[in-house]
């Protein structure tokens, strides 16, 4: 297939609005650039730029747009070396420790089971650029951010405001885009359309979204949207993977997700998610008809021996379902073939060169960083203290000797004075025994926290460290303790408050 390649570089935010289950007060954008959303700018286009005053009227146009000649794929983030990333796979598995690791080995269960995969999940990341065994998963950056929408935009009052929040993809992100048709000619009259053209894609424009850049265009014969493998699996299983969403009828006419029922088949094994698609036609002003779609990345199993060949084929060059001639539909047959993969760092953390910073500028974005551990650090306190409970709780006189030992930890940061003082009590020890907090005694979970610093782990560690250019910082000792005596010192208060309230009861 004959294809028209080009990036798009986000000049500022894009909102395409995804439908979603969430507040009706926030829109959240597709991680990806829709082909519908392409198809409709360039004919908004092509109808100012020729005069045409009806689509449907000018043959070239119809030829173009209309006529499933030319058709319009989604476009997807980019690696580093400008290659067009793809759906990640929804039966690629990873141990759940592993989820965030960019080293991890990944198992693709569609190949082969593997059963001594505990806690089995999904990689993070949506796209993923494969090479051999190795493989890189990532996705674009996202921009947040919250309007407020009043009848006079100089006053705001809480009667007459609304507050929107919008969840869009960052400025500066970059997508692959193809168009594909068999006549050459097509794809050079769109080439001269967007060739080094800015375009608005999207929703909110006049409030400073969805202003794009189109670049790098290519003309490319024989294309292929994946690395093509003919050749069946040794296991004698054929394997299709879904590049994009897929909007498929059964005989009756409805809307099914079920492509057993369109294709004929049978599958050994399914990995697959749903989702509702919609849409907004400008020219009218009102939202297209919803449906439900089996999602991009969702794989399907079936015997080679009671596969269509001839069905196989022509599924692989002309997709499968609806709405083709706007990017649904695309799919690969056998792009897996590894049942273990290598997930490496993505290429753009590999090959990029850290800023470097002046002195001055180190001790300032080290207090930048700090600030921002903290709080992370202070979130995640709260959020602990909101579930954790003291059950059979000690006398309020035991609890505020102990506060007093976590307060003289604190100040001289020596989490071992919490543990003597454990270790010096005698007939009071039963009470902690007898105590539990997270199905634990207490003076087990007091301990084991403070000794191996389970406390820090379990219920305040954060993921991944703030980062500012080349200076990276984790928590150190000192703010471990603080945290992990403020945590201890604010559930044995509350604890003493609830003692004195069950006693005032009684």
């Amino acid at each position: 297939m004959n294809a028209l390649t080009f990036q798009i570089r986000a000049l500022q935010p894009l909102l395409v609005t995804q439908l979603s289950s969430s507040e009706e007060n926030s829109s959240i954008a597709f991680n990806f650039i829709p082909g519908s959303v392409l198809r409709g700018a360039l004919i908004n286009y092509y109808l100012s730029k020729h005069k045409v005053g009806d689509a449907a009227v000018d043959p070239e146009c119809r030829r173009l747009f209309l006529d499933d000649f030319v058709r319009y794929l989604n476009a997807y983030p980019v690696n580093h070396q400008g290659h067009r990333g793809l759906p990640r796979p929804l039966s690629w598995r990873v141990s759940k420790d592993d989820q965030q690791n960019s080293n991890a080995k990944i198992y693709d269960f569609a190949i082969d089971f593997c059963k001594d995969l505990e806690n089995p999940v999904l990689p993070s990341g949506d796209f993923c650029w494969k090479d051999g065994c190795d493989v890189r998963i990532n996705g674009p950056g996202c921009y947040i951010s919250v309007h407020n929408s009043s009848e006079d935009r100089n006053v705001k009052r809480e009667e007459n405001s609304t507050v929107y929040r919008y969840d869009a993809i960052a400025t500066g992100e970059v997508f692959a885009g193809a168009i594909i048709a068999e006549n050459m000619d097509d794809l050079q009259i769109l080439k001269s359309l967007i060739d080094k053209e800015e375009f608005s894609l999207g929703g909110s424009r006049s409030a400073g979204y969805g202003r794009v850049r189109i670049e790098d265009i290519q003309i490319i014969s024989d294309w292929y949207e994946y690395d093509a493998n003919d050749e069946e699996l040794k296991s004698g299983i054929v394997i299709m993977t879904l590049l994009s969403d897929v909007i498929v009828r059964e005989k009756s006419g409805h809307i099914t997700t079920d492509l057993d029922s369109v294709l004929g088949w049978s599958k050994q094994e399914a990995f697959q998610k749903t989702r509702a698609i919609g849409g907004f036609n400008r020219k009218w002003g009102l939202p297209l008809v919803q449906s439900q779609a089996v999602q991009a990345g969702s794989v399907f199993v079936y015997r080679a021996s009671e596969v269509d060949k001839k069905l196989l084929k022509m599924i692989t060059q002309e997709g499968i379902g609806e709405r083709r001639t706007e990017g649904f539909g695309r799919v690969a047959i056998n792009w897996q073939t590894q049942a273990e993969l290598q997930r490496r760092p993505n290429l753009s953390d590999e090959s990029s060169s850290p800023h470097t910073l002046s002195k001055e500028s180190q001790r300032l974005a080290q207090c930048m960083i700090e600030r921002r551990l903290r709080i992370i650090l202070d979130q995640k306190l709260l959020d602990s203290l909101s579930w954790l409970k003291i059950e059979n709780a000690p006398k309020n006189a035991q609890l505020s000797r102990l506060r007093l030992a976590v307060r003289q930890a604190w100040r001289k940061n020596d989490p071992e004075l919490v543990v003597k003082h454990l270790k010096s009590l005698k007939a009071p020890k039963a009470q902690f025994e007898h105590a539990r907090v997270d199905e634990k005694k207490l003076i087990s979970w007091l301990m084991e926290g403070i000794d191996q610093h389970k406390i820090w782990k379990d219920y305040l560690q954060p993921g991944e460290p703030p980062s500012i250019a080349d200076i990276k910082s984790g928590a150190t000792e000192t703010i471990k303790t603080e945290y992990t005596m403020r945590l201890l010192d604010a559930l044995l208060q509350r604890t003493t408050r609830e003692n004195r309230a069950e006693d005032g009861e009684a």
